[in-house]
């Protein structure tokens, strides 16, 4: 039996007054019987100038059917608007309901009832399940079960995983190149996809040419065992934007013995919505036990606090996400022409992914059937234009080239495809450190209430639990996962000052760019433009020459890497060793004093030795040899303040300075002539600037740093995008044999 409090609705004309109740508590009352008789007035008009009072006397219908409990009104009562009226006490709430039916008296929801404004099927509104969408419970039934979802997860010492499919943990494509190499043992790509799964979609598939199309399915390498491990701690679930059919095909494929997923599946046939993904189409209530892993975080709007982000899977080149026409058009980084990795043996792509430029073109607010019609299209061009194959007569034409410029040596061909991938690695290390971290502090929550810390380790059914009333589940104690993740990825970056360089297109804040926003809740902060605060510039690999690149590397404290250094910090959760990532002037730079530091066996220092600080003072003295060649003081002090005009003043952080690199100020300037022993070496009166540097430079030998550009008597260039930037769709390329031929001439200039 169920309780329910029945209103009398917003179409009576209030006020209205109570004349009878015309039945007890304990009577049985049903639909659309009279139960109350009450009148109201109002005024009716008889001609153009005159009205006159009426009062009208008239019944008021049940809504509902069951037993009346009480009266929430009395007779003679004067009621002014809508309220509740009384308690009935129902046989049946209908919390639940499949396709409109009760599914508990077998009553239909559908039907509409005059009496009353509220609609049996408002009921039953959630749809918690994963794979019938008809299936629709109240928010107290979603609650319930949320509950106790929650308490037996905490009893197994679990979370729940929400699983990506597409590019997190497989790459998928239908490019029929991939069953000739499977095939073909001596095509040099047939080791790579000897364990390519596949698989076809016949009703539910595409239609037009792709129609019955093969999937090739290549499952991210350590799935199986990443899957195994992580099911220890978290109960899995899979979200994707491929249909129903895609979905459970590659469930199978990952998980034949439904150990792992069971039927934990969702696709876009239920999600709800053809643009994004929520956690509350699963979990309505809460989401504090929740992770999610997504190779994209902009498809979840709304749980971004709840999501580890994972390094994209491209084993097929040049593919992309065979479901993206689903997806929002992804701003990740700037877009670029996909490349291949020469080290691994493989050459370029001329073409972006045909699927990424549906994805593209097509607007986040089309209808299901549009981007149906996208992703059809993209998979018919994906059969025709057959992107694998042509990929590797690329390489065979390169092949060939080199076995006809040197005949005598055989040359092995090169493939295009490569399994390296290590991803998971680091994601297990990642959804182990978060577990252990959630249910420690669970339990340090539950001691200091005077809880005892359960005894049977994460993991292991076998160990029997302690007795306790409430068997180790504390809901009041939970957590909130999403916080406890914000805080193990906010210390990664911490500190640091970021700017992007050809990532970010021109028309979106770098701030609220994807890479800009990851970076931030990473710990960094991100600007963008260049000046004293910046520590790090990050460069893309395909626009390695910027405006920006330019200003850096003027100021030596500002470590100029390339995007992986970024997206490998991201993705391994630890700031990383900036050497092996440095690009341009750095670069050479860490190359050059590693050559020079040979021990007597011929060893190589590693360049994890390279003393940026050393650096950066040896560039300072060739600043402060520069700045002697003033007359005055007074000359001296306005080529200072010029200097720091030159840079946005509010960007500056004079604490930061101090502490990165040495600055002009408050250094003891001495006159021209005057011998300068700083640098260990005896100074020689009416030496030259140019002289000076000169021996300097002879004595340190072949100084890594010679090439460093020194600021002229103008100052550094203003920071931010110019015209030319915006022109060239961001930043305008330099030309480093102008910089160093800007610098001999300012040599020139000095020793005149």
């Amino acid at each position: 039996m169920y309780d329910k409090l029945v209103s009398l609705g917003s179409r009576l004309h209030y006020p209205i007054t109570i004349t009878k109740l015309l039945k007890a508590p304990g009577d049985t009352i049903k639909k659309q019987e009279n139960i109350i008789e009450y009148k109201f007035s109002w005024r009716r008009q008889v001609s153009d100038d005159e009205w006159v009072d009426e009062v009208t006397y008239t019944e008021f219908d049940s809504p509902a059917e069951g037993t009346l409990k009480e009266w929430r009104i009395k007779e003679g009562q004067t009621i002014a608007g809508d309220r509740g009226c009384m308690m009935v006490e129902e046989a049946c709430a209908h919390e639940v309901q499949i396709q409109g039916m009760c599914t508990l008296c077998g009553a239909d929801m559908t039907e509409t009832n005059w009496a009353s404004e509220e609609r049996g099927i408002d009921r039953a509104t959630i749809n918690m399940t994963h794979d019938q969408t008809g299936l629709m419970v109240s928010e107290s039934v979603a609650t319930r079960a949320e509950h106790d979802t929650q308490k037996r997860l905490l009893r197994q010492r679990k979370l729940s995983l929400v699983v990506d499919l597409d590019q997190t943990i497989i790459h998928a494509c239908i490019e029929p190149t991939v069953g000739e190499w499977q095939r073909d043992p001596s095509n040099p790509n047939h080791d790579a996809v000897k364990d390519v799964r596949s698989f076809q979609l016949n009703d539910d598939g595409p239609r037009g040419l792709a129609s019955g199309c093969t999937y090739y399915i290549k499952m991210r390498p350590g799935l199986t065992e990443f899957l195994e491990e992580i099911s220890q701690m978290y109960e899995l679930h899979v979200y994707t934007m491929g249909t129903r059919a895609y979905a459970l095909n590659i469930a199978k494929l990952v998980d034949p013995d439904r150990k792992l997923f069971g039927n934990r599946v969702i696709s876009r046939d239920e999600n709800g919505s053809i643009t994004a993904k929520s956690l509350q189409r699963l979990f309505p209530v809460s989401t504090d036990m929740v992770v999610i892993i997504d190779d994209r975080s902009d498809v979840w709007p709304t749980n971004r606090a709840n999501l580890i982000k994972v390094v994209p899977y491209e084993f097929f080149k040049g593919i992309g996400d065979i479901n993206s026409s689903f997806l929002p058009k992804r701003q990740d980084i700037r877009p670029a022409l996909p490349k291949i990795d020469k080290s691994a043996g493989a050459g370029k792509a001329d073409k972006s992914s045909a699927l990424d430029d549906l994805a593209r073109l097509g607007g986040e607010n089309g209808t299901i059937e549009d981007q149906t019609a996208e992703q059809e299209q993209a998979l018919e061009k994906q059969l025709t234009d057959r992107p694998l194959l042509h990929l590797q007569e690329e390489l065979d034409k390169e092949d060939e080239k080199e076995q006809e410029s040197d005949p005598e040596h055989p040359h092995h061909r090169q493939h295009l495809l490569q399994d390296d991938d290590e991803e998971l690695v680091a994601l297990q290390d990642h959804l182990t450190d978060l577990h252990v971290a959630f249910y420690e502090l669970y339990d340090r929550r539950r001691e200091e209430r005077g809880h005892a810390k359960p005894t049977h380790p994460p993991g292991n059914s076998h160990v029997v639990r302690r007795p306790s009333v409430d068997d180790g589940v504390d809901l009041s104690m939970v957590p909130d996962v999403g916080d406890i993740l914000d805080g193990l990825k906010s210390d990664v970056l911490s500190g640091l000052v970021i700017v992007l360089s050809g990532l970010v297109p021109l028309d979106i804040p770098v701030e609220e760019s994807e890479i800009g926003m990851q970076a931030q809740s990473f710990g960094a902060q991100v600007l963008g433009t260049i000046s004293k605060r910046v520590t790090h510039l990050v460069v893309s690999t395909d626009r390695p020459r910027t405006k920006k690149v330019q200003q850096a590397a003027k100021i030596p404290s500002i470590k100029i890497v390339n995007q992986n250094w970024l997206l490998d910090c991201l993705s391994q959760w630890r700031r990383l060793d900036e050497s092996p990532y440095l690009t341009g002037e750095r670069a050479e730079e860490a190359t050059e004093l590693t050559s020079e530091t040979e021990d007597e066996t011929g060893d190589t220092k590693d360049l994890k030795d390279f003393d940026w600080d050393m650096a950066d003072k040896e560039i300072q003295e060739l600043l402060d040899l520069e700045d002697d060649d003033d007359d005055d003081e007074d000359d001296e002090g306005e080529g200072d303040g010029e200097e720091d005009s030159e840079l946005d003043d509010s960007q500056v952080d004079t604490e930061s300075n101090a502490s990165d690199s040495p600055t002009k100020k408050g250094r003891k300037r001495k006159s021209r002539g005057e011998g300068d022993e700083s640098d260990g070496e005896p100074g020689v009166m009416g030496e030259s600037v140019l002289a000076k540097k000169q021996r300097l430079s002879r004595n340190r030998g072949t100084s890594a740093l010679r090439a460093v550009h020194t600021a002229d008597d103008e100052g550094l260039p203003t920071p931010g995008p110019t015209g030319d930037e915006e022109a060239n769709g961001g930043e305008e390329d330099f030309d480093e044999d102008d910089l160093e031929r800007d610098l001999l001439a300012e040599l020139e200039a000095a020793s005149d």
